[in-house]
């Protein structure tokens, strides 16, 4: 009902952000962006030639899983203390690090996870600076994709713990939440359909995510006389026609509900390639028990601000490297077409 005002105040601010780029002397404002938001050590320039690879590698699987069974999985209902038993037993599993920082949540009560009719329908982890500990919030759908929401933000609480209040850049920072993710598939007795699950979610990631970053990116290409509600909309339908969903056929504004692109713009990006580094915790985890367990333990306490940077330290590749979205395509295979 309101998507058409929407739609007309985000043209508003991307041509307020325009002027601020230009006012700080940038060619663009995703390169503003970058330096003064992100603190990247990639370019605009490296990831839209990043999604144009991802388009190209991931988009066919991404249309064939369209119909995977792992979506009807996806809504299989699961109380509180079951999603609450799976990362316990999985971060028991792993010990170390992980573990003392679950027997911290669990011991002091720094968690809310139980559903709730008038909780806000959000989930995130904060450091609480005052007390010196992490705290972890999430609402619950009451499906088993909880079990990974709840392994997600405890892998930030966990980062949080080792370190005393995380000071590592965004990109990095996001590492150690999907890790978690995907090492719990490693660490748990039945890890069931939900590799399946978090292996569809994570096609979704790389093609719908790079999606939005390329078209937040060329929007704001867009000046003048250019810059308006029918050329935003036009623009958002040859993308996503472009990255193979069709959400734009029911209703070609429904980019007006994507709320980074008025918050946070030009954050996108830090989704997709965090995604690809915490994947390769997985990858190494299936290669080598362990391995990927003890490179997510010896870096929680990373400062790294960059994160190339970090992943040369870490010993990751970098998901711009030639060849690494076919390691991704067939890793996906693999689950997906079992």
């Amino acid at each position: 009902a309101c998507a058409d005002d929407r739609a007309q105040v985000l043209v508003d601010l991307i041509g307020v952000r325009q002027q601020m780029a230009d006012h700080w002397g940038y060619d663009t404002y995703a390169e503003f962006a970058w330096d003064f938001y992100y603190y990247r050590d990639y370019t605009p320039e490296q990831a839209s030639a990043y999604y144009d690879r991802i388009r190209q590698e991931l988009v066919p699987l991404y249309r064939e899983s369209a119909d995977s069974d792992a979506w009807d999985e996806i809504y299989r209902s699961a109380k509180s203390d079951a999603t609450f038993a799976y990362v316990r037993d999985t971060s028991k599993a792993m010990g170390g690090t992980v573990w003392e920082a679950f027997c911290l949540l669990e011991e002091g009560q720094l968690y809310d996870i139980a559903p709730g009719e008038n909780k806000d329908t959000t989930s995130f982890e904060v450091y609480l600076t005052s007390y010196g500990v992490p705290f972890l919030f999430m609402c619950p759908d009451g499906t088993r994709y909880d079990y990974l929401t709840f392994a997600h933000e405890f892998g930030h609480f966990c980062n949080n713990y080792a370190s005393y209040g995380s000071a590592a850049g965004v990109d990095v920072a996001e590492i150690f939440s999907q890790g978690l993710e995907y090492l719990s598939l490693c660490y748990t007795k039945d890890a069931g359909n939900l590799e399946k699950i978090r292996m569809a979610t994570c096609l979704t990631t790389y093609v719908e995510q790079a999606a939005y970053a390329s078209f937040e990116q060329r929007v704001y290409n867009l000046t003048g006389e250019e810059l308006t509600v029918e050329n935003i909309q036009a623009l958002y339908e040859e993308v996503c026609t472009a990255f193979g969903f069709d959400s734009w056929d029911w209703d070609s504004r429904d980019y007006v509900c994507i709320n980074h692109f008025f918050t946070s713009p030009m954050y996108i990006i830090s989704y997709v390639v965090s995604n690809d580094a915490a994947l390769q915790l997985y990858q190494m985890e299936q290669a080598e028990k362990g391995r990927g367990l003890t490179c997510y333990v010896d870096n929680l306490t990373t400062t790294e601000a960059y994160f190339l940077s970090f992943l040369e330290s870490a010993g990751l590749k970098s998901p711009f490297a030639q060849g690494r979205l076919e390691e991704v395509r067939k890793t996906l295979e693999a689950v997906l077409q079992k």
